[in-house]
C-alpha cells in the first residue's frame, strides 16, 4: 500500500513498503515546476500503517515492522534515519491518506507528461535599423553604402573579377572609403594593409 501526506507549502510525501524496504518520495511543486527526491530505508515489512508526526515544524515518520520501530526525519536536504527514538510528547499526528497503486500511477502520468517535440523555427525576417539592414540566407549586412555578404553560391571567374573591380575599400580604423592603391587613410592617417 502507498500512503500520502500533505505537508503544506505545496509538498506531498509518498510512503510505500516494497518488501523489506520503505520508499519515501517528497514531491514539491510550484508554478510550472515540480521536483521530487526519494530515499529508501531497510525497515522490514510493516506490521502497521506508518505514522507521521509534526513537532516544532519538523516531520518524523515512524515505521512499525517485525524488526521494531524505525524513525525517519524529513529535512530540507533530504531524509535522515534516526538511531534513537525521538521524544514525541508534544508532537501532532499528521493524517495519512491510503492510496491504491492504480491511483498513483494515473496521477503520475498526469503530473509527468512527456515534452512535446519542438517546432522548427521560422526563417529570420530581415532587420532594419536606420540606414543599417541585415538578412540571412545569404547572410548580408548593409550600412549606408557599405555591404558585406557571406554564404553565397560560388560565382563564375568573370563575375568575381568584375565584382572585385567594383568592390569598395574602407579604412579598418575609421571606416572611411579609400582607393585600392592607397597606403594610408586620407581621413585618419591609419596605415592600410596591402
Amino acid at each position: 500500500m502507498i500512503y500520502l501526506a500533505n505537508l503544506g507549502a505545496n509538498q506531498q510525501l509518498y510512503i510505500e513498503n516494497q518488501g523489506s524496504q520503505t520508499l519515501m518520495t517528497l514531491v514539491s511543486s510550484s508554478r510550472g515546476q515540480q521536483q521530487s527526491q526519494s530515499s529508501s530505508f531497510a525497515t522490514g515489512s510493516w506490521t502497521a500503517p506508518p505514522t507521521l508526526f509534526r513537532s516544532d515544524g519538523n516531520f518524523l515518520l515512524r515505521i512499525d515492522s517485525a524488526g521494531g520501530q524505525h524513525f525517519v526525519q524529513l529535512q530540507a536536504s533530504g531524509f535522515n534515519s534516526l538511531k534513537t527514538a525521538p521524544s514525541l510528547t508534544d508532537a501532532d499526528i499528521m493524517p495519512l491518506q491510503q492510496m491504491s497503486e492504480t491511483t498513483t500511477s494515473s496521477q503520475s502520468s498526469v503530473q509527468f507528461k512527456p515534452m512535446e517535440p519542438m517546432q522548427p523555427m521560422k526563417p529570420m525576417e530581415p532587420m532594419k535599423l536606420g540606414n543599417m539592414s541585415m538578412s540571412t540566407n545569404p547572410m548580408e549586412m548593409r550600412m549606408g553604402n557599405m555591404q558585406m555578404r557571406m554564404g553565397e553560391a560560388s560565382e563564375s571567374k568573370s563575375q568575381s573579377k568584375s565584382t572585385a573591380k567594383s568592390t569598395k575599400h574602407f579604412c579598418t580604423e575609421c571606416g572611411n572609403p579609400v582607393k585600392a592603391g592607397d597606403r594610408f587613410c586620407g581621413n585618419c592617417g591609419h596605415k592600410l594593409e596591402d
